[in-house]
């Protein structure tokens, strides 16, 4: 009978030693994936801003060349750019330029909301199966602990 009761100890020793161990690997896997979903947000931002800005030089540029452009052709004409027709349209250009970069910049906000969004969501799932788990690592050291209880009280009984 006192060998069933090591038998039972040892069975449920076991038990919750792997559990344990298991769970822990499970842990530090969510951990894992909660850095590499932050370092890859960081990046995915990063590649986006770089990506704004290198558009916003492109229209600057596009702009600057636009303005010569025109520039240039009125000068052949012998008209100014600098009053009437010539600044209107040149004002035109800078304010379709401004609109194209207010545009560029919200959707570049819209693109870091959402994948900040993306993160919190992915964080705040690895945070529940987090918590579960803790939930099960109890749950189960506390079966281990009335097996071996159990255990101990019908050898007791016997």
């Amino acid at each position: 009978m006192e060998a069933a009761i090591a038998v039972s100890i040892a069975s449920s020793l076991a038990t919750a030693y792997y559990t344990k161990v298991n769970s822990d690997r499970q842990k530090k896997a969510i951990k894992s994936a909660n850095r590499a979903a932050k370092e890859s947000a960081r990046l995915q931002d990063e590649h986006a801003k770089l990506a704004l800005a290198e558009q916003q030089r492109k229209n600057r540029n596009l702009l600057a060349q636009q303005q010569a452009t025109y520039k240039a052709n009125l000068g052949a004409l012998g008209t100014s750019s600098k009053s009437g027709t010539g600044q209107t349209y040149l004002n035109a250009l800078q304010r379709e330029h401004d609109i194209e970069d207010k545009y560029l910049v919200n959707q570049a906000k819209i693109s870091s909301e959402a994948l900040l969004n993306s993160l919190g969501n992915t964080t705040n799932t690895n945070l529940l199966r987090l918590n579960s788990l803790n939930s099960e690592s109890k749950l189960n050291s506390l079966n281990s602990l009335g097996n071996i209880g159990s255990s101990f009280s019908r050898t007791m009984i016997k």
